[in-house]
């Protein structure tokens, strides 16, 4: 079963990087003009077009020199990088916008509603680079690639979601790149008010979306090892292993029920730790 990711939702002060999370993983071809180049649990995604390329995700500052050995053993220069689009406000996915705007000079785009949370990672005292805000509905074109953003609010107010169409033999795919429907944070983080309603209403909609393709911001989420094995030993007509609306289904059928039963389980009584999100079902909405 998949884990749910705790740490991810610590603030930046105590953060520190869970053992693993930033081990080298094989970049590798997703499908048509997507690559991923991110590391053992982080997902980074690298979009190639002719005008230059789009990044997706920094995560850490100490991630960024693995994922630009990614990109580089891919037989891309790190230098093309154009666009840098963060996907959440958590330590993880943009601590490391910082260096890639320093190595690259790409536009920073973050989401309108994850801004001020994204502002407060600054390693080093550096201010954080933004360029661009975006939400819902709104665009990213690069080199006749376009990605279209989708607000997924839960796992942060503002967490982003991008949409694209890939093609591999002749077909055209459906292709979602996730921000995070991971409501673990129920258990760990002061909540914002309204997060039972958004994470909800962001179940209800990632239903709506006619997703063939997909990945997510963490590794684990879309089962990356098992695809990436089942991807080494393709054949030709072998169907892509991304290929997974089904798998999709399943992700957010698994993620809704656990983020139900956190939202089910009582708080403890203080001094006792962390528990459920202390409201039971019949609990007033926030």
């Amino acid at each position: 079963m998949r884990q749910f990711l705790l740490l991810a939702f610590l603030p930046l002060a105590a953060f520190s990087q869970p053992n693993g999370w930033n081990d080298p993983f094989p970049p590798h071809k997703v499908m048509d003009n997507v690559y991923f180049v991110g590391t053992k649990e982080l997902a980074s995604f690298l979009i190639v077009t002719p005008a230059g390329n789009i990044l997706m995700n920094s995560n850490y500052e100490a991630s960024v020199p693995v994922i630009k050995k990614n990109v580089e053993d891919l037989g891309f220069k790190f230098s093309d990088v154009k666009i840098l689009i963060a996907g959440h406000a958590h330590p993880d996915h943009v601590g490391g916008d910082n260096a890639v705007k320093e190595l690259t000079n790409a536009q920073v785009v973050v989401g309108t509603k994850d801004a001020e949370d994204t502002k407060k990672y600054t390693p080093a005292g550096k201010t954080h680079p933004i360029d661009r805000l975006v939400k819902e509905g709104d665009t990213v074109t690069l080199g006749g690639t376009t990605l279209t953003a989708h607000e997924m609010p839960g796992h942060t107010p503002g967490c982003l979601a991008w949409s694209t169409t890939l093609k591999e033999n002749g077909k055209s795919y459906y292709t979602f790149i996730e921000c995070s429907i991971n409501a673990q944070a129920l258990r760990s983080l002061t909540q914002y008010p309204g997060i039972l309603d958004d994470f909800r209403a962001t179940f209800k909609k990632s239903r709506t979306f006619p997703v063939e393709v997909w990945v997510s911001s963490h590794a684990s989420f879309y089962n990356l090892p098992a695809k990436y094995e089942k991807l080494k030993a393709m054949k030709p007509g072998d169907p892509n292993p991304f290929i997974d609306p089904q798998g999709f289904k399943d992700h957010i059928d698994d993620f809704e029920k656990r983020f139900e039963t956190v939202v089910a389980t009582p708080a403890p009584a203080p001094g006792q730790g962390k528990g459920g999100f202390g409201q039971g079902k019949g609990a007033p909405k926030q």
